[in-house]
Formats: structure tokens, C-alpha cells, sequence
């Protein structure tokens, strides 16, 4: 694998029904170039401070589309990183990280879902590098991405 220049993804996602999608890369064919994703970062676009309701959300970066009601799984080759924050009725801080499996490449699509999260809109930031990739190393990647669904 070769490194090359890093680059952002970023924009807003809207969860309606504590359910959001957005297909943030489409394949373009070319599987001997991939992205390394090195950082994942979600927010509401608008400070939950005041807001004295139990406040969470969960957005997942993944291979392929997962379904409404997944839970975050490891075991799954398909989801590669989570974010997740919880917050009790008084806006106390419940829990929060962000968790990205160090060993993945996109090298055809990506997507984000926001599942079992509050209604609202959110903004994301994915700090990712552009990788260079040999045929057998593309070809494990893509085996990689489907072998555990």
C-alpha cells in the first residue's frame, strides 16, 4: 500500500424516526484506489445544553447499507466505525466515544448511518487518506468487506 494526500468528508445527516442514511461514496470501479479512514467525528447541529430530555445518538460507518435496528457490531466485516453518545434528562454527559477499526480500506463505497439516535440533524467530519493498492491487495479488501454479513 501507498499513502498519499489526506482528505475530509463532511456535511449534515438528518434522523427522522431515530433512523438516518447517506451513501457518502459511490464506487467509481476503480478498486486499486481506496481511503484509509483516520478520523470519525459526529455533533448535533445545534447545542443539546439546554434541552433537559434524555439526548443520544449512534452513526455507523459502513461497507454496505445496514438495516434500520442494527446494532453496532464488530463481527460485522460491513461496519468499520461507531460514534455513539448518550446523555441522561438532565443533559448529563452518559457516555461518549468514537471507536474506528484500524484495518479497513474503502476502496468502492461508503455509508453512514445514524440508527437509534434523536430526531435532529448532525453534522459529520471523516478525516480519511488516499491509498494506493495492488490487484491482490484490492482483491482483499473487497473479500474482506463481504465475508461477514
Amino acid at each position: 500500500m501507498k499513502y498519499g494526500k489526506l482528505r475530509t468528508l463532511r456535511g449534515q445527516i438528518k434522523v427522522s424516526g431515530g433512523v438516518g442514511r447517506l451513501n457518502l461514496i459511490a464506487s467509481d470501479g476503480l478498486v486499486n484506489s481506496g481511503l484509509k479512514i483516520n478520523s470519525f467525528q459526529v455533533w448535533p447541529s445545534r447545542n443539546q445544553g439546554s434541552v433537559f430530555q434524555p439526548y443520544k445518538y449512534t452513526g455507523i460507518l459502513s461497507l454496505d447499507t445496514i438495516s434500520s435496528g442494527a446494532d453496532m457490531n464488530a463481527g460485522d466485516n460491513r461496519q468499520f466505525a461507531w460514534s455513539f453518545f448518550s446523555s441522561d434528562a438532565g443533559g448529563i454527559l452518559v457516555n461518549h466515544r468514537t471507536v474506528i477499526d484500524p484495518d479497513h480500506i474503502v476502496n468502492r463505497d461508503l455509508f453512514l448511518t445514524m440508527d437509534d439516535s434523536s430526531t435532529d440533524t448532525y453534522n459529520y467530519l471523516i478525516e480519511c487518506q488516499v491509498v494506493e493498492l495492488s490487484d491482490d491487495e484490492a482483491i482483499i479488501t473487497i473479500i474482506k468487506e463481504t465475508s461477514q454479513q
